[in-house]
């Protein structure tokens, strides 16, 4: 429930999907709380300016805020902001002035992920194999989320306890392929696409792509019914072949999960996106942990990581709201 004596904010989460709305408040005991909670898809609408205004016109008149936060599933350069998944762009200045904003904050969709690590309790998060996520988090954590796209980013403490985050658009690095399966993988989809980045594989898009790839490999040749068809379908183990497609991306993921993780220089890795709490059954394998570690002379830089999956239901929501109202003492997480 919103307090109207206290200060509110607009937080969203805009993907290519859809555009997740919340009011948020920092209480005073210091925690956070998002109210209000929407989700609307992004489809629906021809504009971000008209999906917001569906959403405000849901609320009551002394709810309307004049503060907003939002992370975007796109690089944030300056003030016009082009969506990568979805035919949407606006103007910072002319949404905060259109929508009587005072205050209006727009980063990377992973960068506000990344805002939401400090805010976290262990109720949140899901270690997998490996060492246990530890109580307290230093250095840099990693950040990977497979979803509409593939997001990349990470959290930094400072030797003095400050926060930093590092926004990427990491998951448009190359794929590569380290057997003989994922080498045929990589040629079929060559024949379709001109370049294979690990966001062609590791994304609900993506899924598909994998899904057709090893359906011709096996001599099926399948149509991809799309990724929730196939993620339900493994689950059930109603279909061999969507089995063995979300076990060759976990797999995938895995190592992307390792490549990050060495070009931060990460102390732990966290899983986000919108499909990975579904993909838990397949990520919690000693498999995906031994990808993970699979990295030759580097192999002993990656044995002490842990990997955690992010439970918090909307992370992104969160991390807006613990930029757009930080707690009073940084750097220290209830990790």
């Amino acid at each position: 429930m919103t307090d109207r004596t206290s200060q509110i904010g607009l937080v969203a989460d805009i993907g290519g999907t859809n555009a997740r709305f919340a009011l948020a408040q920092r209480a005073s005991d210091g925690t956070l709380s998002l109210d209000h909670r929407q989700d609307l898809a992004a489809e629906d609408f021809p504009t971000l300016a008209q999906c917001l205004q569906a959403y405000l016109e849901g609320l009551e008149p002394d709810l309307r805020p004049t503060q907003a936060a939002f992370g975007v599933a796109c690089p944030i350069t300056g003030d016009q902001v082009k969506l990568t998944n979805r035919d949407w762009s606006f103007s910072i200045e002319g949404l905060k002035q259109s929508f009587g904003l005072d205050r209006f904050e727009v980063v990377n969709d992973f960068t506000a992920i990344g805002h939401s690590i400090g805010a976290l309790t262990s109720r949140d998060v899901e270690s997998l194999p490996g060492p246990a996520w530890p109580e307290r988090l230093t250095g840099v954590v990693s950040i990977v989320g497979p979803g509409t796209g593939l997001g990349v980013g990470g959290r930094m403490l400072t030797e003095d306890g400050a926060e930093v985050i590092l926004a990427s658009e990491g998951g448009h690095v190359s794929f590569a392929p380290i057997d003989g399966l994922e080498i045929e993988i990589l040629r079929l989809l060559l024949g379709k696409f001109p370049r294979i980045s690990n966001e062609r594989i590791l994304s609900g898009p993506g899924l598909g792509h994998l899904y057709e790839a090893l359906s011709e490999i096996r001599g099926a040749a399948k149509a991809s019914p799309g990724a929730p068809a196939i993620l339900e379908a493994a689950l059930l183990a109603s279909d061999p072949l969507a089995v063995e497609a979300v076990e060759r991306f976990c797999l995938i993921l895995g190592s992307v999960l390792s490549d990050v993780a060495l070009i931060h220089g990460a102390s732990a890795v966290a899983i986000a996106g919108g499909m990975a709490p579904r993909m838990t059954p397949f990520l919690n394998t000693a498999a995906v942990r031994s990808r993970f570690e699979a990295k030759g002379r580097s192999q002993h830089l990656l044995t002490t990581l842990p990997i955690a999956l992010i439970r918090h239901p909307q992370p992104g929501l969160l991390g807006a709201a613990n930029l757009l109202f930080p707690a009073q003492v940084q750097g220290k997480s209830p990790l």
